[in-house]
């Protein structure tokens, strides 16, 4: 009984602390401390192996990875690739269309690896311009960033950390299930753009033109036409990384990501190097950053091993696995719900991965279809008020939680569980490729 309610009390604390805002390594640390002590744990054996020994086979994993996407980002970000792509799209495209160029611009940074929160530096100011020039509303800028994100999140041979986790599990590559993978995005993306365009539909009908304005603290000026690299050089290194990708995936996940981010890196290095005015300290920054997102998802992969030491958590398994539902269908819920839980896609993921991959090898699920659909359920609940990402989003650019958080909610959780739930009935009836 002890246990139990001591589960459902660090269940809540964490969520609590999430939505508080305290740091993920903080919250992990507290929430595994009142699990170990009312599960009649040994606290120090605890901490000492079981959560530590998840911390470091996770930095030991990703530590050169997560380094040089940091890098990698942060080149894109100083020699002004992205903004480039994103005036160049806008142009041939028309104002109808810029919010599918935001979004197919945070589809491919996201894609390529590069680090969620580099990647709202990166887009916030471009996107922010874009939306001023075209007298938009601004408050939905932060729906619009996140949705492009989690469309390159789970999509085929992205390098992102919640497409590449699976695969540590269930030895699958980047491209498993690329058609479900199609089908998710595309179904996503449609209702992103068409939310979009709703949004400033009706906000046209609220507020004139100068209120819209006046909606921004500047001009949201950003660089000009003459300082940035032309239109081919931008996208050749997404290009290139993502082809290397492609053409290396049977050198094993790891070598791969590893071998096409130092690709992009030295091709962008050669290409940009007037732009980039500080080689050194772009590498200090963009490593740091990566470093630093690669400890926060450590202290929860050592959560997540001390969630599995947990008898009420074992017990909590075996329920989840005798539910009476088709195995893809457990996984995608089962996913969906600690991700709401934790606020975190690569949390809810991570929890899942560690405490359900081997039980559902044993039913027999098709790997690569499972890899998928745990990907995408990752997705669904990611962004509800306990998720630092869709808070910091919002922060960095601008916008009150009262004025953009419902575009947030509406426009993003919504169609990845219709986009999700349809992957996973897709798979039931046999489409797992």
């Amino acid at each position: 009984m002890t246990a139990t309610i001591g589960f459902i009390l660090a269940i809540a604390l964490l969520v609590y602390m999430i939505i508080r805002g305290i740091d993920m390594i903080t919250a992990t640390v507290v929430t595994a401390a009142v699990i170990l002590v009312t599960s009649g744990l040994n606290i120090w054996e605890g901490f000492l192996t079981t959560y530590s020994g998840g911390i470091g086979e996770f930095v030991a994993s990703w530590f050169l990875i997560l380094g040089l996407g940091g890098v990698f980002g942060q080149l894109v970000l100083e020699a002004g690739l992205a903004t480039r792509i994103a005036k160049t799209l806008t142009q041939k495209l028309g104002a109808k269309m810029v919010g599918a160029v935001i979004l197919i611009c945070c589809f491919f940074i996201t894609l390529l690896g590069i680090n969620g929160y580099i990647m709202v530096f990166v887009m916030y100011p471009i996107a922010d311009n874009l939306l001023y020039q075209n007298k938009m509303d601004r408050r939905v800028l932060p729906f619009l960033i996140l949705g492009g994100g989690a469309c390159g999140n789970g999509f085929a041979y992205s390098l992102d950390v919640c497409n590449v986790l699976p695969g540590n599990y269930l030895n699958t590559s980047l491209g498993s299930a690329p058609v479900l993978s199609f089908i998710f995005t595309a179904v996503a993306a449609a209702c992103y753009f068409l939310y979009f365009n709703y949004a400033q539909k009706q906000s046209r009908k609220q507020y004139t033109q100068e209120q819209l304005l006046a909606m921004y603290s500047d001009e949201s000026g950003i660089a000009s036409d003459e300082s940035l690299p032309g239109f081919a050089l931008s996208i050749l290194p997404f290009a290139v990384v993502l082809g290397a990708v492609v053409a290396t995936s049977g050198w094993g996940t790891s070598i791969s990501i590893l071998f096409s981010l130092l690709i992009g890196i030295l091709l962008i290095t050669a290409t940009q190097f007037k732009r980039v005015k500080n080689i050194k300290n772009s590498i200090k920054t963009g490593s740091s950053s990566g470093l630093n997102s690669m400890l926060t998802v450590g202290a929860v992969m050592g959560l997540s091993r001390v969630l599995g030491a947990s008898p009420v958590f074992q017990q909590l398994q075996e329920a989840v696995l005798n539910l009476n539902m088709p195995m893809y269908l457990k996984a995608f819920f089962g996913t969906t719900v600690l991700t709401g839980l934790t606020g975190s896609a690569i949390s809810g993921e991570t929890i899942f991965m560690e405490s359900f991959a081997r039980a559902f090898i044993e039913m027999g699920i098709q790997l690569e279809a499972f890899h998928r659909i745990v990907t995408e359920a990752a997705l669904v609940l990611n962004k509800l008020p306990n998720s630092s990402v869709a808070i910091l989003t919002m922060s960095i650019c601008g916008c009150r939680f009262k004025d953009s958080y419902k575009h947030i909610l509406l426009g993003t959780t919504l169609p990845c569980f219709a986009a999700g739930l349809l992957v996973a009935v897709l798979a039931t009836l046999g489409l797992t490729f």
